[in-house]
């Protein structure tokens, strides 16, 4: 591919950017005859104005325009954040490299410089993460969580409002590590113990086609072996329990220097109460085992009771319409409402 040029697609927004930024610069260094370009798709994520609309749209809302472009070949190859990617990726594509992690934890950011633990009763603290508030609650029940959406220049702006009635907001540290390099914002770093991240923040994944042989070997230098274990350990983990942003649902892995993994969840009610935190090591040349050995435990303290109720229902086949039928079908129902005594003849039988 000498003097090619390469095409990244990424979401749009100024973290995106910045982070697929990063990507660029590394394989640039690495690969200097080649032109690699970042290329802004936009997603139906960042159409989404609330953080109730942002639960409940489903899996993949921030990937699957650019997995489309991807397996279109309008792209080579795709940066994401690893938190966002759904842990089933679409046929044809896969995980050609994981970068090495950056700070996997969360982050308070304060209004008045006041760590989390010293706001006073009924402080609100903005959050778009069911995660995050359902454990939060669990550690600081005498706060108020309320919704919070938009992207972290958004979310700054909301926090900075004379008129904000949020004492402070909780967002992922990685994502203000690679924008601002904190510039001077009050930051509490969260101890991951109390709040355990999601599955695959703080990483960088890069999605290629399966059959672009020449493109994988391209990123070969740039994977990190260690945290591409640890994310996949926390994306079975995930796949395994069915969660998503609808759970509230912590999952993070951290490997040692002597070959292990040690796997941790955390999971609550969405007002955080009946928490369950639990971990399991295992080793790094098997992080799927360390998943299921870890899966097991959580069902055993009470996971699926937790889960089931918050998992989306599945549509029966068959049962949705189009358009048209949706309003014969009404236009049926207002005309027998309107006279109670006619009735549909019933068709005979031959």
């Amino acid at each position: 591919m000498r003097g090619s040029t390469v095409k990244v697609g990424t979401r749009g927004s100024k973290l995106a950017l910045a982070q697929t930024g990063i990507v660029l610069r590394r394989l640039q260094q690495i690969h200097p005859r080649l032109n690699f370009v970042a290329v802004p798709i936009r997603t139906a994520g960042d159409r989404i104005t609330s953080a109730a609309e942002l639960r409940n749209a489903g899996k993949g809302l921030f990937v699957k325009e650019i997995e489309r472009a991807l397996l279109a070949r309008k792209i080579h190859m795709a940066v994401h954040s690893m938190k966002d990617l759904p842990s089933e990726i679409p046929p044809g594509l896969t995980i050609g490299a994981v970068l090495e992690r950056g700070d996997p934890s969360d982050a308070f950011i304060s209004r008045s410089g006041a760590p989390i633990e010293k706001l006073p009763p009924r402080s609100q603290v903005g959050t778009s993460s069911l995660r995050r508030r359902a454990i939060l609650k669990a550690a600081f029940p005498q706060l108020t969580f309320v919704d919070l959406k938009g992207n972290l220049d958004t979310r700054l702006e909301k926090l900075r409002n004379p008129r904000s009635g949020m004492a402070g907001i909780v967002v992922a540290a990685a994502g203000i590590h690679r924008l601002y390099s904190q510039n001077g914002l009050p930051i509490q770093i969260l101890p991951r113990a109390v709040v355990v991240p999601a599955a695959g923040q703080g990483a960088l994944g890069i999605e290629v086609r399966e059959t672009d042989d020449g493109i994988r070997k391209l990123l070969g230098p740039v994977h990190h072996e260690p945290t591409a274990a640890c994310v996949e350990a926390e994306r079975e983990l995930l796949r395994r329990l069915e969660g998503g942003c609808r759970i509230p649902l912590g999952i993070y892995a951290e490997a040692s220097d002597d070959g292990l993994i040690r796997l941790t969840a955390c999971l609550a009610n969405p007002d955080g109460s009946n928490l369950i935190r639990e971990s399991q090591t295992g080793t790094l040349e098997d992080p799927r085992s360390v998943a299921e050995a870890l899966e097991t435990i959580l069902n055993s303290r009470g996971a699926r009771e937790i889960l089931a109720p918050l998992r989306p229902r599945e549509r029966r086949p068959g049962i949705r319409r189009s358009r048209a039928s949706r309003r014969r079908r009404a236009s049926s129902r207002s005309r027998r409402a309107r006279h109670p005594s006619r009735r549909p003849r019933a068709r005979s039988r031959r």
